[in-house]
């Protein structure tokens, strides 16, 4: 009997080894494929891993950073809740949970088990960067400098923190004193891949450019028009970028001609951490075929606000010549304009864009103008928007009928977006169609537009650009009477921008 219980013992202790063995070695398998970057084979052996203990903290630890890795965010911080109740008080698993709740948007908790962290541990270092980092992603600048700062009065030579002293202070407009702090972090890791491209950005930032445009134009009423626009920028001191512009335009309709150009300068400069002042000057002289020529006073001022990291806020002032076709350059007429718009991304997916304003033209009759436009998108596949977009534009008259009209222009259309990138080419597809109004009362047309740009990079911020345009949209030029289905405007420019 004794003999028969030994042989049945041993049998089971034999299948049990067959069972555990593999098993046993799931998680080196898992742990070596995972060191050497093969993450397919690593989340299999982990996944089988878990199959056999669903307890398994190294596991679930591995999956739930390859989760977070591949934009599995829900999933990953899944993973971490159930890693807390197995390991409540691991500070590794904790910061790893803070740093993916970040990645989330869900900057107040990563904020507090940061905190957390650091009551246990104050000078662990990973856990004073994820802190700095997630106030500065909130957009409040000033105090993750600060902390930055206060990180590095203990940790002098740690690269992280000076990677992110120099980030944050490239995000508040000074990319020149973030050079210092950027070098110094490539020296302690001079094959850290994140240093090497803050750097790349930075040296971009921080040297003089040129860039010029190049444009033509034309459409079914005759209107047509060549244009050029040259500019040079360069840094004036750490925190203030100047630049400097010249420019002509040729235009005509039929006999009638007309060119205009000029030049000027404009600074921009931060103020604050989530605020930034431009201001410019200059002059530009109108000169038609047959007219008087005119030489206006050119001026722009404008503040752009971040109160948040997905709310952007601009308004603007700008003082220009009405300069699009032959006989608005005839005219000598000037354009006093106020602008607004506001940029929202509440999530990856959706984007959020307004504006409007008020211009006063210098005709004698007070006439006005104004608009408004709108636009939703939304990220329906990789690369790919789609959504709706409306604008309104018009003018007010006191005076005679003269050259403006409509008194009402309104488009609602739907639209769609598409950009294609590989290495450093890429290009952009933006179309859409709706419904048109010219004219308050006037009956509803097709409205359509096509637009494609092909560009070529090079360099830290070099590029050429290739842009077509083609529409039936009043909008183009709005001016004259009311149009019809059969108008045809098309546009063709040439984007050049060199670091020297």
């Amino acid at each position: 009997m004794r003999t028969a219980l030994a042989g049945v013992l041993l049998v089971l202790g034999a299948g049990a080894a067959v069972v555990v063995r593999p098993l046993t070695a799931q998680l080196p398998d898992a742990e070596a494929a995972f060191k050497r970057g093969d993450y397919r084979a690593a989340r299999a052996a982990y996944e089988r891993v878990l199959a056999g203990d669903s307890s398994n903290v190294r596991a679930l630890y591995q999956l739930a950073i390859l989760d977070s890795w591949d934009g599995k965010l829900v999933r990953s911080l899944e993973r971490f809740a159930r890693l807390r109740r197995l390991a409540p008080h691991d500070s590794d698993i904790m910061v790893a949970q803070a740093r993916v709740l970040a990645w989330a948007d869900r900057t107040a908790a990563a904020g507090a088990l940061y905190d957390s962290v650091l009551a246990r541990a104050p000078d662990r270092t990973d856990a004073l960067a994820g802190r700095a980092r997630t106030v500065a992603w909130s957009g409040e600048l000033d105090r993750a400098e600060s902390l930055w700062r206060e990180a590095l009065a203990r940790h002098a030579d740690d690269a992280e923190l000076l990677i992110g002293l120099a980030q944050t202070l490239y995000w508040k407009g000074q990319p020149a004193l973030a050079e210092g702090y950027a070098a110094r972090a490539r020296v302690l890791a001079p094959q850290d891949r994140s240093v090497l491209e803050l750097e790349r950005e930075l040296r971009a930032a921080v040297r003089p450019s040129v860039r010029t445009t190049v444009d033509g134009a034309g459409d079914s009423d005759g209107n047509t028009f060549v244009a050029q626009e040259a500019y040079y920028e360069a840094s004036l001191s750490t925190a203030v970028r100047g630049t400097l512009r010249a420019g002509w335009r040729r235009a005509s309709l039929g006999a009638i001609g007309g060119a205009s150009y000029g030049a000027g300068g404009q600074v921009s400069a931060p103020l604050g951490a989530n605020a930034a002042v431009q201001a410019g000057l200059g002059v530009r002289r109108l000169e038609p075929d047959l007219g008087r020529a005119t030489t206006p006073l050119t001026a722009a001022l404008g503040l752009r606000f971040r109160p948040s990291r997905d709310v952007a806020a601009g308004v603007g002032y700008s003082r220009s010549p009405f300069d699009d076709t032959a006989a608005l350059i005839d005219s000598g007429f000037v354009v006093d304009a106020l602008d607004w718009s506001v940029d929202i991304s509440p999530s990856p997916r959706w984007s959020v864009s307004a504006g409007g304003g008020g211009a006063w033209l210098s005709d004698g009759n007070h006439n006005r103008r104004y608009s408004a436009v709108a636009a939703v998108l939304a990220r329906v596949a990789p690369g790919v928007q789609v959504g709706p977009f409306a604008r309104v534009m018009g003018y007010r008259r006191s005076g005679a009928l003269g050259y403006f009209a409509p008194n009402r222009f309104a488009v609602l259309e739907g639209r769609v977006t598409a950009d294609w990138r590989r290495a450093r080419w890429g290009a952009r597809v933006d179309g859409g169609a709706g419904s048109q109004q010219v004219l308050m009362g006037a009956a509803h047309q097709l409205e359509w537009h096509l637009g494609v740009t092909l560009t070529r990079g090079w360099g830290a911020s070099n590029e050429i650009a290739l842009v077509g345009l083609l529409t039936n949209s009043a909008v183009a030029i709005a001016t004259g009477g009311a149009r019809t289905e059969g108008f045809r405007y098309r546009t063709l420019g040439l984007r050049f921008q060199q670091g020297l």
